[in-house]
């Protein structure tokens, strides 16, 4: 795939270790030197290598797994790359369908991910956890400094409640707002009836007249929630797509669709991170089955 040199703004190879133009470091090789995969059978390798019981977490790769109670990802004889999840009824509900395979494993490892992460702060809450070895202390005061992250967000989304019948309601809204099928676009490069669009984060921009605009109407199909992964073509840019690339416009903001403040990246994506001490006692029963994802 062609990026652009963040230096004298070439078109390189994304795997060139350096620009062959100005000589300089290809940053986008230094961050893929972590150990997040980007192909299925990179994926397969990082759970093995990390001896996952995958059948018993409930996740399949590389697998169009038919049976209730799984994550899965896997390629359609179309080429598209498929992310599911089969809820605790046997009904699939589709995360991602399109060419972009790097894209379509980042989702089903970042929900690997957070399966992961929900039963490690389980384990070492305080009061909770079994463990009196003085080598865990340093982990499990990182859990807790997850956990106390997460409840000052709280604790900010609660800050203007007057009363405790208020305080009690908003939790049950939140609670509500968060068990929602998260079922918007991805964020992307989408093409359709011969125009080119981006979604991001949520907010759609057309590429018209030699420049990206907001200024337009959406067309119904991108609207719906159940065709627009239809023209979904991929969250890096292409020459192909006939539009400049939209993280040069005025309407980029700088932040991968990638990011969430509770992760802490460069601590995850290393193979420490995924030592969780065993998988005997993974409860695949502990994950909300009945949501979209």
């Amino acid at each position: 795939m062609k990026i652009k040199c963040e230096y004298c703004e070439q078109m390189i190879e994304d795997t060139d270790p350096q620009c062959p133009y100005c000589g300089a470091v290809n940053e986008n090789v230094k961050r893929g030197a972590s150990q997040v995969p980007t192909t299925i059978d990179e994926l397969k390798s990082f759970c093995a290598a990390h001896n996952m019981p995958l059948e018993k977490m409930r996740f399949f790769i590389g697998e169009d797994y038919k049976g209730a109670r799984a994550f899965g990802i896997f390629q359609d004889g179309n080429g598209d790359f498929v992310v599911y999840k089969n809820k605790d009824n046997g009904q699939r509900a589709v995360r991602y369908k399109g060419k972009d395979e790097a894209y379509a494993v980042n989702e089903i490892y970042q929900k690997l991910k957070s399966e992961v992460l929900d039963r490690r702060n389980v384990k070492v809450s305080p009061g909770q956890g079994n463990s009196t070895n003085p080598q865990d202390y340093p982990a499990m005061q990182k859990k807790d400094e997850l956990r106390r992250r997460r409840d000052n967000k709280k604790r900010r989304k609660k800050s203007g409640v007057m009363s405790f019948i208020i305080t009690v309601a908003v939790i049950v809204l939140i609670a509500v707002i968060i068990l929602e099928p998260d079922n918007s676009p991805s964020s992307g490069y989408y093409r359709y009836n011969g125009h080119t669009y981006y979604n991001q984060r949520g907010s759609w921009y057309m590429y018209d007249d030699g420049d990206w605009t907001s200024d337009f109407d959406l067309p119904d199909s991108l609207e719906d929630d159940d065709k627009v992964g239809d023209y979904y073509e991929s969250i890096s840019y292409s020459d192909d797509f006939g539009a400049t690339d939209f993280q040069e416009s005025d309407y980029y903001v700088e932040t991968s669709s990638y990011d969430d403040d509770d992760w802490d990246s460069d601590s995850w994506d290393s193979d420490d991170s995924w030592d969780s001490g065993g998988w005997d006692d993974w409860d695949s029963g502990s994950t909300d089955w009945d949501s979209d994802w």
